[in-house]
C-alpha cells in the first residue's frame, strides 16, 4: 500500500514530463508559424509597396501616351483632310474635275475681279499697306529670322526680354484671343521692335480651309483686332499647319486674293518641333541649332502660345548659340526672300 503514493507521483511526473513538453513543442510550432506569418506579412507589403510605385509608372506613362496622342491628334485629322482631298481629286468617277476645277478658278478670278470693279469687294478695308512682294536677296551677313505662332500668352512677355537681351528682332504670328491682358502685348512686340503678322482668328482648320470667303471672313477678324490694339497694319501671315494644309484649290485660292491685297505668306524652314508637347527643351535646341546653317535665309518656327514653356526654356541658348555663330537676328518683311511650300 506505501507503493502506490510512490506510483502516483511518478506517473504524475511523467505527465508533468509529457505536458511540458508538448506545450514546449506547441509553442515552438505556434513561434515558428508565427514568425513565418510575420516574414509573409513583409513580403506582402514590400510587394504592395513595388505594386505602388508601378501603378504610379504606368499611370505617368499612361499620361505621357495620352497627352502625345492628343498632340498627335491635330496632325492626324491634317493627313486626313489631305487624303480626302487627293482622294476626291483623283476621283476616276470624275474625269472632267481638273478642267471643272480649273474653269471654277477662272471664274472665280473674273467674279472677284467684277466686284472690286463694281465697288462690291465684301472686305473694302482688308488691304496691306504696301502691294506685292519686294523680294530682294539678302547681304552676305549671316541673318535669323525668329518666327513666333499662336500667341499672345503669359509667356510672350519674357520672351520680349529674352530677345532684348540680344538685340534680336523676331516676328510674331498671332491668334486673337479673347483676353485683355493678351492683346496689350499686340501693343508691346510693336513697341519693342519686332514685326507683328497675322495666323488666323479662330485656329480652326475645317472652319477656315472651307472656301476662300471662310478663311478671308476669319481672316478680316484678326486683321481688325490687331488694328484696333495697335494702329499697326499688319501685312504678312502664315496659314496655320502652312501653306501645304488643306484644299491645294482653296488654298491657292486663298493665296491669289491675298497677294492682290497686298498680303505676303511665310512658311518655315527650319523647325524646333516644339509643336508636340512632349518635346523637350534640349529637343528644340537640337532641331534648331543643328539645322539652321543647312539654309540661306532660314525661317525658324517656334511657338510663345501656352503652354509652350519647353520653347521658353530653350530660347536662351538658342540666342547665345547662334550669335556664337555669327547670325544676327531680324524680322520678316517683304524684302525677305520668301519661304514657300508652293
Amino acid at each position: 500500500m506505501k507503493k502506490i503514493p510512490f506510483i502516483t507521483a511518478l506517473v504524475c511526473a511523467f505527465l508533468l514530463v509529457c505536458i511540458s513538453g508538448f506545450l514546449g513543442f506547441q509553442y515552438l510550432t505556434l513561434n515558428g508559424r508565427f514568425q513565418t506569418l510575420e516574414t509573409q506579412a513583409s513580403q506582402l507589403k514590400n510587394n504592395n509597396a513595388e505594386l505602388k510605385t508601378k501603378l504610379s509608372d504606368n499611370k505617368q506613362e499612361l499620361e505621357d501616351k495620352e497627352a502625345y496622342l492628343e498632340s498627335q491628334n491635330e496632325y492626324i485629322s491634317e493627313l486626313s483632310q489631305k487624303l480626302d482631298t487627293l482622294a476626291s481629286e483623283e476621283d476616276p468617277d470624275s474625269p472632267d474635275s481638273a478642267e471643272e476645277e480649273a474653269s471654277g478658278s477662272s471664274d472665280s478670278a473674273e467674279d472677284s475681279s467684277s466686284e472690286t470693279e463694281n465697288g462690291n469687294d465684301p472686305y473694302p478695308n482688308l488691304y496691306a499697306e504696301g502691294f506685292g512682294s519686294g523680294e530682294t536677296e539678302q547681304a552676305t551677313e549671316k541673318i535669323a529670322y525668329l518666327t513666333f505662332d499662336d500667341g499672345p500668352s503669359s509667356l510672350t512677355p519674357e520672351v520680349l526680354d529674352l530677345l532684348d537681351q540680344y538685340d534680336a528682332k523676331a516676328t510674331f504670328f498671332v491668334v486673337c484671343k479673347n483676353n485683355e491682358e493678351y492683346a496689350e502685348y499686340l501693343s508691346e512686340i510693336v513697341k519693342r521692335g519686332h514685326a507683328l503678322a497675322l495666323h488666323s482668328y479662330s485656329h480652326n482648320y475645317n472652319q477656315i480651309y472651307a472656301s476662300m470667303d471662310a478663311f478671308l471672313s476669319d481672316y478680316e477678324k484678326v486683321y481688325d483686332w490687331v488694328i484696333e490694339n495697335t494702329g499697326y497694319t499688319p501685312s504678312l501671315f502664315r496659314f496655320p499647319g502652312g501653306s501645304n494644309n488643306g484644299s491645294s484649290y482653296v488654298v491657292n485660292e486663298i493665296i491669289d486674293e491675298l497677294e492682290r491685297r497686298g498680303f505676303q505668306y511665310f512658311d518655315w524652314n527650319v523647325s524646333s518641333g516644339d509643336g508636340s508637347n512632349l518635346t523637350t527643351t534640349e529637343n528644340i535646341i537640337d532641331n534648331i541649332c543643328n539645322n539652321i546653317g543647312n539654309v540661306k535665309h532660314p525661317v525658324v518656327l517656334m511657338h510663345d502660345g501656352s503652354g509652350k514653356n519647353a520653347t521658353l526654356a530653350a530660347l536662351p541658348t538658342v540666342l547665345k548659340r547662334l550669335s556664337e555663330k555669327g547670325y544676327k537676328f531680324r524680322s520678316l518683311d517683304k524684302t525677305v526672300p520668301s519661304v514657300h511650300y508652293r
